[in-house]
């Protein structure tokens, strides 16, 4: 039996890995699957280094776009989206799980949204200021929403529903993290206070995400445990129906009249909102390919060329918001306690031809912890990371007392150099370990490999029994690298490599708590450099999540954090 806190845990970690592999959060373990929902007109890549959020003026809303205004005055029609698992529960307040995330896009409303530029832009909030000190937020919510059941979701309500996400009894995996460090918070008609006890530079980046999106806390109270199974939210869908391991089922809200700027304000033209469950790749490409499925969020490369050479669909892609792949080493242990080792098979592996074969092409190459598609990747980690040099590997494995012997194998001390890879059993990760084995096995470096379902993999290198081991992330913040680098997440969190270090813990510290931008770019760009400089990956690939999509959809488009927006689209009849 799985521990409570144990399967919390392992829920937050597959939002974060992908390996639960919902639309919203690509698998850390497969090549390009898709993360929300394809588009007619993928929007254009964000700069690099582009502000993630405006903190204080207001944001202005453009005007409604004539897409929107056509799809209000043609209503009707079911979409029907594949999704790889059914949801543990709709609370979005009591689950890590990517698949409800996904579903909240278009149940709930988020306080604040982020454009087609990603840039922070109202959402039930019309506007918001943030105190010179950084520890004081004031938003001011839009009249006339109403949650689901007909309540006024007022500044009230919204307290409400932050104070049952913070609850200790609710247990929640997500709100401590997104709400931050909360010490009070005030309500006074459309206007809520949030103190925080200490600044928090992505307060307002986390208010747009759907997990945090306010549910009917009277609701909540009056079905029990069984809210999960009966949410209700404030979105341009409300719930209808969840037929369990099958379909969860969407209805258009006929009162909505609150959407962010990039979309009409009126209620959706699409009646009905289908999530088909459909856990087997193979199965729900081909519940596509026969016109069952309308949106398919998971296409495995293989698949991709055959999809678009039959012209029958649109196929769209991003890169992934995150690194698909890297090798992480244990600086704990041996041969990986030593840097210089560690920087040599930085050296020693051919990045392009792992991508190549594990992708067939489609992914671009990591160097760092960030990918370009996540605000704060520094553009020059590309010429600052170690490129493809076995003789500069073999100079460094001598450094470290490695010596060639008489088959070729590295020893030091009569023992030869070998270590031990933890992986899953999938396919993009079976072929780009098999492609560096084969690398390593000509430089004289030994490695086997192991594989493991993904939840004893990870309690496996949380309790640092690995040497090495592949993992993958998806996450829309740089805030990525205190989950995974600050040594406060050795052993509980996500901090595989062990690496205790004071000087990368005060670069994070300093990246969360400065509210100016360009001196938080500017300490991102320390941190990329200083863990490529430390050697705790082999950053490998990123790969581009591939999107499916039925053309009897106008309208549709593709939000950069990998998302369908759906607001304004209609359908034609099949």
């Amino acid at each position: 039996m799985v521990h409570p806190s144990r399967r919390r845990f392992l829920r937050w970690s597959a939002l974060i890995l992908g390996t639960a592999v919902p639309a919203g959060v690509l698998a850390a373990c497969q090549a390009p699957t898709g993360s929300a929902s394809p588009t007619v007109a993928p929007p254009t890549q964000p700069a690099a280094g582009a502000p993630a959020a405006t903190a204080g003026a207001p944001a202005a809303a453009p005007a409604p776009t004539s897409a929107g205004a056509a799809a209000a005055q043609a209503p009707g029609g079911e979409w029907v989206v594949a999704i790889t698992e059914d949801p543990d529960t709709l609370d979005p307040q009591k689950t890590a799980a990517a698949v409800t995330g996904t579903i909240y896009r278009y149940l709930g409303d988020p306080l604040v949204a982020k454009d087609f530029d990603r840039k922070i832009v109202p959402g039930l909030a019309k506007s918001w200021k943030v105190s010179e000190d950084g520890l004081t937020w004031s938003f001011d919510l839009k009249d006339g929403v109403k949650l689901h059941d007909g309540t006024p979701l007022d500044a009230a309500a919204l307290k409400a529903s932050f104070e049952r996400a913070l609850t200790p009894e609710l247990k929640s995996p997500v709100a401590a993290s997104l709400l931050g460090p909360v010490d009070s918070m005030t309500a006074s008609g459309q206007t809520l206070q949030v103190k925080l006890k200490k600044p928090f530079a992505i307060f307002l980046d986390n208010m747009a995400d759907p997990r945090i999106a306010p549910v009917s806390v009277a609701a909540a109270q009056k079905a029990g445990d069984q809210f999960g199974r009966q949410p209700v939210s404030s979105g341009p869908w409300k719930f209808a129906e969840w037929q369990a391991g099958t379909r969860v089922g969407l209805e258009r809200n006929l009162d909505y009249a609150w959407a962010p700027p990039y979309a009409h304000a009126g209620p959706p033209a699409i009646s009905k909102l289908t999530f088909r469950v459909l856990p087997e790749p193979a199965t729900a490409t081909a519940a596509f390919e026969a016109g069952e499925v309308d949106q398919l969020s998971s296409i495995n490369p293989t698949d991709v060329r055959r999809l678009q050479d039959t012209g029958k669909y649109d196929i769209q892609k991003f890169l992934r918001l995150g690194v698909g792949l890297f090798l992480e080493f244990n600086v704990t242990k041996p041969p990986f306690d030593d840097l210089n080792v560690r920087k040599a098979l930085n050296y020693a592996i051919n990045k392009d031809d792992v991508m190549q074969t594990a992708l067939d092409g489609f992914g671009e190459l990591a160097y760092g912890p960030l990918p370009p598609s996540i605000w704060g990747y520094w553009e020059g980690i590309k010429d600052y990371a170690p490129g493809y040099d076995p003789n500069r590997a073999k100079q460094l494995l001598g450094q470290a007392g490695w010596q060639p012997g008489p088959d070729g194998t590295l020893r030091k001390d009569g023992q030869p150099l070998q270590f031990t890879l933890m992986a899953q059993a999938t396919d993009t990760w079976a072929k780009s370990a098999q492609v560096i084995q084969s690398q390593l096995k000509q430089l004289g470096v030994g490695m086997e490999i192991q594989t493991f379902e993904f939840g004893t993999l990870l309690a496996k290198e949380k309790a640092g029994e690995q040497q090495a081991g592949f993992q993958g992330y998806t996450y829309t913040s740089p805030d990525i690298v205190y989950l995974w680098f600050h040594s406060s997440n050795i052993g509980s969190g996500l901090n595989l490599s062990h690496f205790n270090d004071p000087k990368l813990d005060q670069l994070i510290d300093d990246s969360r708590t400065s509210t100016d931008d360009t001196k938080r770019l500017s300490v991102y760009q320390d941190i990329q450099k200083y863990i490529v400089d430390q050697a705790l990956w082999v950053p490998l690939w990123i790969n581009y999540n591939f999107l499916g999509l039925q053309k009897r959809i106008d309208g549709a488009k593709l939000h950069p954090d990998g998302f369908m927006v759906l607001q304004d689209a209609s359908v034609r009849p099949k």
